[in-house]
């Protein structure tokens, strides 16, 4: 701490020996790192510290230095004033911010209480109102008992009437069950004799029937017979008739063919004779041109000689040659 000029304005804090940061009531986690407010220690605001320096000596060397003034307040800067302005009004905010807390939650158990006791006053009206009912059920079930015995009283009354009309009506039913099977044995004697003479009638029907199948059968095996014979006869003659014509048939085939080989032949002959007569014509030709050139070979060769126009034997070339002379 710098001691400031005289005649000039004095901040201070707290007195010699006071605390300046007060201990927080609740666990703040705000400013964990001391950002906003910075506690530093101060030794002239340490509780321990105030008998030191509430000793005359101290204090006359303190008020002569100019740290603290003659009220036993301690200077302060500005900055450090501000701060601590700063400080308490934070405190002031959280000692107000904890006042609302506690108002709201007076509030809130407040008005838990007036809705329990809504709620109280509602269970009461309910529990009352099933007790009211309880208590009309109560006589609805007793009345209703009483119907009921009353219904069982008249359900007695009618079983006792009904098994007496049952009774009546079980003898009344026997009567006709008796009745009815003497009709019914009469009935049945009368089936039996019907059932006896329509076994005897259709009896004699079947015998009937069954001869009457027996000329029946005799009489489709005859007609069969025939018929078989009749058919057998026709086959052989459709058979016949068949070889018959194919016969025919094969014998003009091989006429038509005999006809034909011989127009064959004929054909062959004359074409053999003309293809003959054709070679002995080419091979004359030939023979003759091979002559000429056999004749124009010598005597060009023997022209070329010697004295070869003496040996010339060709009347064609002496023809040319005086021709040309």
């Amino acid at each position: 701490m710098v001691p400031g000029p005289k005649a000039a304005y004095n901040f201070t804090r707290c007195k010699v020996g006071k605390k300046l940061w007060r201990p927080k009531l609740e666990f703040d986690l705000s400013d964990p790192y001391c950002r906003s407010t910075k506690f530093s220690y101060e030794p002239l605001h340490d509780e321990h510290l105030a008998h030191f320096f509430s000793r005359p000596n101290n204090l006359n060397y303190l008020l002569k230095v100019d740290l603290i003034t003659s009220d036993m307040n301690v200077k302060c800067s500005l900055r450090d004033y501000n701060e601590y302005r700063k400080y308490l009004r934070q405190v002031h905010a959280d000692y107000i911010k904890r006042e609302l807390r506690k108002r709201d939650r007076l509030i809130v158990e407040r008005m838990a209480l007036n809705f329990a006791e809504k709620q109280a006053r509602k269970e009461v009206k309910k529990l009352k109102e099933k007790e009211k009912v309880a208590n009309e059920r109560q006589r609805y079930n007793q009345e209703q008992l009483l119907q009921v015995e009353l219904r069982n009283r008249k359900l007695k009354e009618r079983a006792r009437k009904t098994m007496k009309r049952f009774k009546l009506i079980k003898t009344i039913k026997q009567e006709e069950r008796k009745l009815m099977n003497n009709k019914r044995e009469k009935r049945t004697e009368q089936i039996r004799q019907k059932n006896k003479i329509a076994a005897e009638i259709n009896r004699r029907k079947v015998i009937s029937t069954l001869i009457d199948m027996r000329k029946a059968d005799k009489a489709r095996k005859k007609t069969k017979d025939k018929r078989l014979l009749n058919m057998n006869q026709k086959k052989q003659k459709d058979i016949e008739e068949k070889w018959k014509r194919k016969l025919q048939f094969q014998e003009k085939d091989i006429e038509r063919r005999k006809m034909i080989l011989q127009r064959i032949d004929n054909r062959r002959k004359k074409f053999i004779d003309s293809y003959n007569e054709k070679i002995n014509r080419e091979t004359a030709k030939m023979k003759r041109i091979l002559d000429n050139a056999k004749l124009f070979t010598n005597c060009y060769m023997k022209r070329h000689l010697l004295d070869g126009r003496k040996l010339i034997c060709c009347k064609k070339y002496c023809k040319s040659n005086t021709v040309l002379v």
